[in-house]
């Protein structure tokens, strides 16, 4: 997950992000280098007041037809420099993982910028494409977390949140019982899907797997949803 876009180093820290799908928008953690772009769709923030001017107006609409435009330069000159990287040593799995995390970027930041079925489609080839460096990381590093946590969560931005529950569940139950991050994706996942119960249980875990020193930043997500589930916030 990722905090914020800043945090390029790619700590494999967890960020807060608005899931773009997610009933009562419900905030999304991700386990990679990922950010979540400001003011995006999704994105809660402060609503003006008043009628936009028509000048206003007609720059809203020039921003937002140019918004995909810019993503796909920023993100894909990015994504190209990665694919060089590997290129020059393909035997690397670092290098492989940052290509699977570019393109998770890529693919969230399309998916926030996203105005139609057109962009909606580009942005789930995209996570596609990360879904599939990821496996391709994986078939060699089968017990990496956070790879696995960043691979659900692309899943579940492509549509199919039944895989992607059943990605995190394996790991909490087979992989790693402890693993705060896995646990507040999934508790985002339930919620998303309307099971309240499993999602409690899901953060309320994730709060005692994070402990004290929470080198993730999961207490605070988690235990901010389980207010809002409970009616407390």
């Amino acid at each position: 997950m990722a905090f914020n876009a800043q945090q390029t180093s790619r700590v494999r820290a967890i960020v807060l992000m608005v899931a773009l799908v997610v009933v009562a928008a419900v905030a999304l953690f991700v386990v990679t280098g990922g950010f979540a772009p400001a003011g995006t769709a999704g994105s809660q923030g402060t609503a003006a007041t008043g009628e936009a001017t028509g000048a206003e107006a007609a720059g809203d609409d020039a921003s937002v037809a140019d918004a995909m435009e810019t993503v796909d330069a920023q993100y894909g000159t990015a994504a190209q420099s990665l694919l060089a990287q590997l290129e020059q040593d393909p035997s690397n799995p670092t290098a492989l993982l940052n290509v699977a995390n570019g393109y998770f970027d890529w693919g969230v930041a399309a998916l926030n910028h996203a105005t139609d079925d057109d962009d909606r489609a580009h942005a789930t080839e995209l996570l596609e494409q990360a879904i599939g460096y990821y496996d391709e990381y994986l078939a060699d590093n089968a017990g990496a977390k956070s790879a696995l946590v960043d691979r659900a969560i692309c899943v579940f931005y492509t549509g199919d949140h039944a895989s992607a529950i059943a990605a995190l569940e394996d790991l909490t139950q087979n992989v790693d019982p402890g693993f705060a991050p896995a646990w507040a994706n999934l508790g985002m996942f339930y919620e998303n899907d309307g099971r309240t119960d499993d999602a409690r249980q899901a953060y309320e875990t994730a709060i005692e797997a994070a402990g004290d020193a929470d080198a993730y930043g999961v207490r605070d997500y988690a235990q901010d949803r389980l207010n809002a589930l409970n009616g407390t916030s």
